[in-house]
């Protein structure tokens, strides 16, 4: 699948209901998470004799909102969430949170159910307006910055719709097999990546407002665009010189530049590892362990119902364990779903009979932290000792794999 997006856990909870639940589902099959923005939560607060000339207040008003705490996070570009200011709402749905912004930067408004709204901050009074059932459809005013970079998130969001589309589209054409067709689609999905691509680009290149910028340009994959990532890391010293953003930016890009050195250690490159243990929940409540099932080979799948892609591949895992599940093969699969229904009326609709488990934590379920997923679906397979042999094994690959060491 296409590996354009690199959105991290931390990056898609203020994107999540904005933009992601709107194209569909939560996490498309080519963004990274956890390796991007906002892995270190720190909390602080400014001081309280900071100038007034940078203070700010963002007054909100969010009809049919339960009552809840507000908070307000200042989110670096380093990596690092500060924790500005705080309220409980009132019955109507009101509440008026305050900081001071030496420089601008951005923020969020941070509401309960992970539900979040996104602001690129300098000083005066910014006002939201919005409904809660409709939280994404969210009205600003009072800061240019933060308008404009609400309308990149609409414009992003229209292009993750097209490319949901396409994606069940071309999970179709492959299920039924025909490659002529699958062609064509594959060329203009190319096409559409391409030009999303620079989209994204030329909006960090020409955005006057260094947050909206650097928002963008941290939306792409370090792995693929790295020399415009290069580019981008040299002229923002140009474009917005000695500003602090700038310099947790260069402190973000320099851990990403050394990360890219390391040599890679994969299991499935001949470096065997031990599979961590996974504790999580069935549709009973009762806690399943991946080391009960020692002493068999195991797929441990990480899916969820509203990822498309991982719907288009369940068949695939089916037939799979259909094929070998008398010859000591199961599957032990995680999903990231978030509600339980959802969950259940997928493994039935999909005819998953092995072993399902849930926190319901989508993706802060601590499995898939401890296991680096990134994108879904994400599969291991793990020999009989509790070592991990493979990694994400795809369609015909899964049933070569166990072809080859279940003789």
């Amino acid at each position: 699948m296409p590996k354009l997006l690199y959105l991290s856990a931390n990056f898609r909870h203020f994107l999540t209901f904005d933009l992601l639940i709107l194209a569909g589902y939560r996490q498309i099959p080519w963004m990274k998470s956890r390796q991007l923005l906002f892995l270190l939560i720190g909390i602080s607060f400014f001081a309280a004799c900071s100038s007034d000339s940078h203070r700010f207040k963002v007054i909100g008003n969010i009809a049919g909102m339960p009552g809840q705490t507000v908070i307000l996070e200042q989110l670096n570009a380093n990596d690092v969430i500060n924790i500005i200011d705080s309220q409980t709402s009132n019955e109507d749905g009101h509440f008026e949170l305050s900081g001071v912004a030496p420089e601008p930067g951005l923020y969020r408004l941070h509401f309960g159910q992970n539900k979040f709204i996104l602001l690129s901050v300098d000083n005066g009074n910014i006002k939201i307006d919005a409904d809660w059932n409709t939280l994404e459809q969210y009205k600003v005013s009072g800061s240019a910055p933060s308008e404009d970079l609400k309308k990149f998130i609409v414009s992003i969001r229209e292009h993750l719709r097209d490319f949901n589309t396409m994606s069940i589209v071309l999970d179709s054409l492959r299920m039924k097999g025909n490659d002529s067709l699958l062609t064509v689609a594959q060329n203009d999905f190319a096409d559409m990546r391409q030009q999303f691509t620079q989209f994204v680009e030329h909006y960090a290149d020409t955005n006057p407002y260094e947050p909206n910028a650097i928002f963008a340009a941290r939306m792409l994959n370090p792995a693929t665009e790295k020399h415009y990532l290069e580019a981008f890391h040299q002229s923002l010293n140009r474009r917005f010189p000695n500003a602090k953003m700038t310099k947790e930016y260069s402190e973000f890009y320099a851990k990403v530049k050394a990360k890219q050195n390391q040599p890679e250690r994969r299991a499935d490159n001949g470096t065997e590892k031990n599979a961590p243990e996974v504790s999580l929940p069935d549709k009973d409540g009762n806690i399943v362990s991946l080391s009960s099932f020692r002493g068999k080979y195991v797929l441990l799948d990480f899916w969820a119902s509203w990822c498309g892609p991982c719907r288009g591949e369940n068949p695939n895992v089916v037939a799979a364990y259909e094929k070998y599940k008398g010859k000591n093969f199961t599957i032990l699969s995680v999903s990231l779903d978030s509600k339980k229904d959802a969950w259940l009326e997928a493994v039935q609709e999909d005819g998953l009979t092995w072993t399902q488990v849930s926190d319901l934590n989508g993706w802060d379920s601590p499995a898939a932290a401890t296991y680096g997923v990134h994108s879904i679906p994400t599969n291991f397979l793990i020999d009989t000792s509790g070592k991990i042999i493979a990694h994400n094994l795809r369609g015909p690959q899964l049933e070569e794999k166990l072809g080859e060491i279940l003789k």
